[in-house]
């Protein structure tokens, strides 16, 4: 899939800022750019995402299209219900489930989730493992993890933080309260307030 590209128009008005602002970020080397046959400016969704992550610009919804969401537990009722919650923002969100870590690695390798809502404890390969190999590789570093558990953890929550989770729950939880946490972590305006059932 061929990444999405803009004008300095487009940017500026999701930035709300004047264009000859962006061209000074383009001439500064803070957002890059390339040019077309005809001269102007183009960058691509991820130069303008970067910036504006950076910048903490809210990112509309025009700029960072549908989110993957890969949810990773060997509870399968559990797994239903959260893709359920997020089936029910199909303009912000596309989701797959897999049932263990190993699983979850293939297919993160082929098709990078933004966000991965991670069960540490599960048959094959644990979440703890599976966290410590994306954040080992750069391709992988900054995909968001949300790490749930129904069990006592060998480690603690601190330590959960410190190899890279965004946010932990334990089970059971508030699904509407998982996903306004997802919706913070991509910056999905007008969805971090829980969703009341």
């Amino acid at each position: 899939m061929t990444d999405a590209t803009f004008t300095t128009h487009d940017i500026a008005r999701f930035c709300g800022v004047y264009p000859s602002s962006v061209v000074n970020w383009i001439n500064s080397g803070k957002l890059k750019s390339f040019l077309t046959a005809g001269g102007h400016h183009r960058v691509t969704k991820s130069e303008l995402l970067a910036l504006m992550n950076q910048l903490t610009i809210p990112i509309p919804p025009e700029v960072a299209g549908r989110a993957r969401v890969l949810i990773v537990d060997d509870d399968e009722e559990f797994a239903r219900v959260v893709e359920r919650m997020f089936s029910r923002h199909p303009e912000h969100y596309e989701t797959e489930t897999c049932a263990d870590g190993v699983d979850a690695l293939i297919r993160i390798g082929q098709a990078p989730p933004l966000l991965v809502i991670l069960d540490m404890v599960m048959p094959k390969m644990d979440g703890m493992q599976v966290c410590k190999v994306l954040k080992a590789k750069p391709e992988t570093r900054k995909i968001k993890i949300i790490a749930v558990s129904g069990k006592k953890l060998a480690v603690s929550e601190k330590r959960l933080l410190e190899i890279g989770v965004d946010a932990f729950y334990r089970k059971p939880l508030d699904i509407a309260e998982l996903l306004a946490k997802a919706a913070e972590l991509l910056a999905r305006d007008g969805l971090t307030q829980p969703v009341r059932r």
